[in-house]
């Protein structure tokens, strides 16, 4: 059974590729992404103590914040934003997109959680449809010696995104996915804010147009706020890889609204690509249920 608060993430950060690239006209790439995980997890605060939800957490679960800080939001987003600009979109999109296998591998050597064949059989499913929905988009696919560096840091941040999401489990066990997600963020920011000063001071707040406030305000609120603690609800309730696999939705999300709001047509391919995903995903969550 498909989650459908799992399929509504996926259906958000695939929008917000375009409200980052959007926003990103106006903002320095540092500048933006501290400030948004500032703002995130200042929402997220706020709405725990809407909740009347204690702000305390144990002495000993500091350092595992501090390390999901590092790890999530720190480290994955210098090596996200850095990797893709030595490489092609297409190429950052597929390598990104491989986070679930990357988790399910982690799992499996750690002996968490048991690679069962149907559940591969379902990653590798999905994965061919995100090649098959990629590849068939302008400019494609190409691995070449320039495109070497950033390849490379984007596979790491693929890596560091599994991570993330393993190393929430245990703290999911102990505290809300509300209350994770803001320290989390909380922690990565400050960890960002001395890699981000220089941007900081020489961003232009003021030649900001509105929409790239509202572009930002959108990628803060919903996909940083409330998509993220989402993503680790589904992590509390279904486990890791049950979970992940939802990311394969991203990028078919993000062909569906470019053909839906910017006119591009969809292909044979990327629509075979689509229905790849649908049923590596559907797998896995019929697999690892039973």
């Amino acid at each position: 059974m498909l989650d459908l608060r799992l399929i509504l993430v996926s259906l958000i950060w695939g929008v917000n590729f375009s409200a980052v690239k959007y926003a990103l006209r106006y903002f320095y790439p540092l500048s933006f992404t501290v400030v948004r995980f500032a703002l995130s997890s200042l929402f997220l605060a706020f709405i725990l103590i809407v909740r009347r939800e204690s702000l305390r957490i144990e002495r000993k679960d500091i350092s595992p914040f501090i390390r999901l800080g590092l790890i999530g939001i720190a480290l994955y987003n210098i090596l996200f934003m850095y990797g893709l600009n030595l490489t092609s979109a297409s190429n950052s999109a597929l390598l990104i997109s491989l986070s679930p296998l990357f988790a399910a591998l982690i799992q499996g050597i750690a002996k968490k959680e048991r690679i069962l064949f149907q559940s591969g059989l379902g990653i590798v499913l999905s994965a061919v449809g995100v090649f098959l929905i990629i590849q068939s988009r302008p400019g494609g696919i190409s691995f070449t010696r320039h495109d070497l560096a950033g390849n490379l840091l984007t596979l790491c941040a693929s890596i560091f995104w599994a991570l993330y999401t393993i190393h929430a489990q245990p703290l999911l066990q102990k505290y809300s996915a509300v209350k994770v997600t803001a320290y989390s963020m909380a922690t990565g920011t400050v960890l960002l804010l001395p890699m981000s000063l220089h941007e900081l001071a020489r961003q232009s707040w003021s030649e900001v147009t509105a929409p790239s406030w509202a572009a930002f305000g959108f990628s803060s609120l919903v996909s940083g706020g409330i998509a993220f603690s989402l993503w680790y609800k589904g992590v509390q309730r279904h486990g890791v890889t049950r979970t992940i696999v939802y990311h394969y939705f991203v990028p078919l999300v993000a062909v569906l609204f470019a053909a839906l709001f910017l006119g591009e047509r969809l292909s044979v391919a990327q629509i075979t690509g689509g229905i790849g995903i649908l049923a590596g995903v559907a797998l896995v969550q019929n697999i690892q249920s039973t």
